[in-house]
C-alpha cells in the first residue's frame, strides 16, 4: 500500500522514519482544518485570531482579562496581541479599560456584538467540524486527541 502523505506532498523519496510520517501528517492535517475554520470565518468578517480571542473572552465572562492573560491563552502564537485587540475594538468586538492606579494595566471584555458573533458561529463550526472529522468513529476521536496530548506532553519535557 502506498503511504497517503508521500503522494499527497508528490514526493517520491521514501520517508526516514513513522515519527517523521506523523509530523507530516499533522502539518498536513493542521493546514487542511484551518483553511476550512479560516473560510468560515471569513464570511463572518474575523480571522482565526480574532475568534480565539473572543472565545477566550467569553470564557472569562464579564471580568474580563488582561492582555497578557489573553496571550498566554491563545492557540497560537500572537506575534502583536495589542494590534490585534486593536483592530477587533474598532470592529466593535471589544472594549478596553485602563487600570485608573496603573494604566499599564488593560482589561479586555468582549461586547455584546463580539458575543452575538460567537453565538452565530457556534452551530456552523460544530457542522463543520463533524464534516471534518466524518469517516472517525467517537472512539477513534478519542484515540487522536490522547495521542496528540501525549506528543505535546513529550515536547513539554524535552524542552
Amino acid at each position: 500500500m502506498a503511504n497517503r502523505i508521500l503522494e499527497e506532498l508528490r514526493q517520491t523519496r521514501p520517508l526516514e522514519s513513522r515519527q517523521q510520517e506523523a509530523v507530516l501528517n499533522i502539518l498536513r492535517t493542521a493546514d487542511a482544518l484551518k483553511r476550512g475554520l479560516e473560510l468560515l470565518l471569513k464570511r463572518h468578517g474575523i480571522s482565526s485570531a480574532q475568534y480565539n480571542v473572543l472565545r477566550i473572552l467569553r470564557g472569562a465572562g464579564e471580568r474580563g482579562l488582561h492582555c497578557s492573560g489573553i496571550a498566554e491563552r491563545m492557540i497560537t502564537a500572537e506575534p502583536d496581541i495589542t494590534r490585534l485587540l486593536t483592530r477587533m475594538e474598532r470592529l466593535g468586538l471589544l472594549v478596553r479599560h485602563r487600570n485608573g492606579r496603573d494604566r499599564r494595566m488593560v482589561t479586555v471584555i468582549a461586547t455584546e456584538r463580539g458575543l452575538q458573533l460567537l453565538d452565530e458561529l457556534d452551530g456552523p463550526l460544530r457542522e463543520l467540524q463533524e464534516r471534518q472529522f466524518a469517516l472517525l468513529a467517537a472512539d477513534d476521536v478519542a484515540e487522536l486527541i490522547g495521542g496528540l496530548e501525549k506528543v505535546r506532553e513529550s515536547m513539554a519535557r524535552a524542552g
